[in-house]
């Protein structure tokens, strides 16, 4: 498959697992799904890697911490972003997220010289304005009008775009030299200790945190089922073949464009916040929904 017809399917596989975090992170608590996703995702690379010689690989020390560094700061967007999903609505927040391609094209034009048209710009500029129509909103009239977050979950899903956005650039330098497989487990043990560290020091603060940390992050209330854990171990699954077909693109394909293809997930997750959630969107957040589309299609283009 060409790496664009792969950035496609890395979008639909993310927007399948986007659906399915959202429905168990509001069961048993966004900081539980995503410990046990990347713990599964951690097994699953591992053993994809060991299988294609990891053990017998010659690996750059600075490029290995770098990678593990990476996975650190992965990690934490993963929660930022699972607790975005919790905290919705998806029609707003996923769409916030998926900025993250727009971003990632013009850091990579910026450091990587990777060259972009002016509909490409364009394309980078339109996203940008949709997500501030998404995500803002506003009150009053006159000298009175102010400008705020339409939900708290935007707040976290702009975290998780900016982490998101650089991680994909610079994860492109272990992907050429280690290859994917490679690059992605190394990332996934730093996401690993992140998150479990992060996990044992909120529980350990439990009786300080304020109301929605006790609930939405450790789903304080919710009962840790065993379909619960299934749901997050498919997760977990879900998003790292994912990201195998993710960086499998990128170890051939121009980072801009297999960014912003990947980036196309969300499309799934707003008609499911449509149709499950029964969510609506004001007409300032339908016009940002169509500016990120047309973004996304104008940044896509060929030089």
């Amino acid at each position: 498959m060409s790496p664009l017809a792969l950035g496609l399917l890395s979008a639909a596989l993310w927007g399948g697992t986007d659906l399915i975090t959202t429905y168990v992170g509001r069961r048993i608590g966004s900081l539980r799904v995503v410990v046990i996703a990347v713990s599964t995702s951690l097994v699953l690379a591992g053993g994809v890697a060991i299988a294609r010689g990891l053990l017998t690989q010659d690996l750059d020390p600075l490029i290995v911490v770098a990678t593990l560094a990476m996975g650190v700061g992965a990690g934490i967007s993963y929660i930022a972003v699972f607790t975005a999903f919790r905290l919705g609505p998806l029609s707003v927040v996923s769409p916030t997220i998926s900025a993250y391609g727009a971003l990632s094209a013009f850091i990579a034009a910026l450091f990587l010289g990777e060259q972009l048209t002016p509909a490409n710009i364009g394309g980078v500029v339109a996203v940008g304005t949709g997500i501030a129509l998404l995500g803002l909103r506003t009150t009053g009239s006159g000298r009175d009008r102010r400008a705020s977050l339409a939900s708290p979950g935007v707040a976290f899903a702009l975290v998780g775009l900016i982490f998101f956005a650089v991680i994909t650039v610079l994860l492109t330098i272990p992907i050429k030299a280690f290859g994917w497989s490679t690059a992605i487990t190394l990332s996934r043990i730093g996401n690993f200790a992140t998150v479990w560290t992060i996990l044992l020091i909120v529980r350990a603060k439990r009786t300080s945190l304020p109301k929605w940390g006790r609930t939405d992050l450790l789903g304080e209330g919710h009962r840790l089922t065993r379909g619960g854990i299934l749901l997050a171990a498919l997760v977990g699954l879900g998003d790292t073949v994912a990201f195998f077909v993710f960086a499998a693109a990128l170890e051939v394909g121009p980072t801009w464009a297999v960014s912003l293809l990947s980036s196309l997930g969300p499309i799934i997750v707003v008609l499911g916040g449509y149709l499950v959630y029964k969510e609506r969107l004001r007409a300032p957040q339908l016009l940002g929904l169509g500016a990120i589309l047309l973004g996304i299609i104008l940044a896509t283009l060929p030089a």
